[in-house]
């Protein structure tokens, strides 16, 4: 009886501590100057001589390809810098979402356009986790001296992930923090540096498409997005990647083995979604039974005896909205590789 009573508190701990792991921020106070921010201090700061992206604004800009009829989104547009200078590239065929999180500066962008006569420009608020862009809408993101700034990398990215047509790109420009090298101000206001960064965005659903090297302190780099398979259609992410994003909540992991197989042994970490039940139920009523056990701001790993069943159950999932990958490793082999068993 203790033994249950000492288990059942043990799997409260380990829930609440996930929950908790799953809202927190990387870097809580980050945003901190942009809650209503001096508007007109900023494009001083901005937009001025000696900051390396305002003095080669035209080379980020060129590098980015943009044609007629784009729609391009701004992601931390700031003062406008680069909305600016989108705007009549794509044309009035085109257009120019200019996204911040800071009320005032959509605002001041809006404005500032209408009154240079860019009609082809709208303001959008994002929050902390998500673009707030519509689905499928984006030719290209651009995003400068702005990822450092995301609180929650993967919610913010597969929000993009989603907003990006099926051709959509994103392009990263960010501060090159290199130990020894890089400023003290770079050192102490970067979380990470360019491969942390690389990598993040890769996890949430891309790869590197071409990178440029003109900027100084900084990085240029183009990313497509990508379905992250081997060619059996299982993901390519890593086991020590998958852990690392389960244990701080980034991720969840379902078991789609049936309640008899779970019953003889199962992962403490996963959560039991029999292929079964997903090929049984309608859409409508499977999404609404999945809606309390699953998020869809998350990566959800799958894995079933021998990894053939989870390639049963990815596309019913994908069709749900789910950023789903099969694992091709079965249970047994996932105890092998450290996963811990349920007692």
């Amino acid at each position: 009886m203790r033994r249950s009573l000492l288990f059942i508190v043990l799997a409260l701990t380990l829930t609440t501590n996930l929950a908790m792991a799953q809202e927190k921020s990387v870097n809580p106070e980050i945003n901190k100057s942009f809650v209503k921010p001096d508007v007109a201090a900023f494009v001083e700061r901005f937009e001025s001589e000696g900051r390396e992206v305002y003095d080669h604004r035209e080379e980020i800009i060129e590098a980015c390809q943009l044609k007629p009829g784009m729609v391009v989104a701004d992601i931390g547009a700031g003062t406008g810098l680069f909305t600016r200078m989108i705007a009549p590239r794509v044309t009035d065929r085109g257009q120019v979402f200019a996204v911040d999180i800071a009320k005032e500066f959509v605002e001041h962008v809006e404005k500032v356009c209408q009154e240079a006569g860019a009609t082809n420009v709208k303001g959008v608020v994002c929050t902390s986790e998500s673009t707030e862009l519509p689905a499928n809408s984006v030719d290209l993101a651009f995003i400068c001296d702005t990822y450092h700034h995301f609180e929650f990398p993967y919610k913010t990215m597969r929000s993009l992930h989603r907003a990006l047509k099926p051709n959509g790109q994103v392009v990263l420009v960010d501060f090159d923090r290199v130990e020894g090298k890089s400023s003290d101000w770079i050192l102490n206001h970067l979380r990470a540096g360019k491969a942390t960064f690389v990598k993040e965005v890769e996890l949430a659903g891309f790869e590197v498409a071409e990178e440029q090297d003109f900027l100084a302190t900084s990085y240029w780099i183009r990313f497509k997005k990508s379905d992250r398979k081997t060619n059996s259609n299982h993901t390519t992410d890593s086991i020590e990647d998958i852990k690392r994003l389960i244990a701080e909540g980034t991720a969840k992991l379902i078991d789609v083995r049936e309640q008899a197989e779970w019953e003889a042994g199962h992962l403490a970490a996963a959560e039991l979604i029999p292929l079964s039940m997903l090929k049984s139920l309608p859409a409508d009523e499977l999404s609404t039974k999945l809606a309390e056990q699953l998020p869809k701001d998350k990566i959800i790993y799958c894995h079933c005896r021998s990894g053939s069943r989870v390639l049963a159950a990815t596309p019913i999932l994908q069709e749900l909205g789910y950023d789903i990958r099969p694992l091709a490793l079965g249970y047994s082999l996932l105890v092998d590789e450290g996963f811990e068993k349920a007692e």
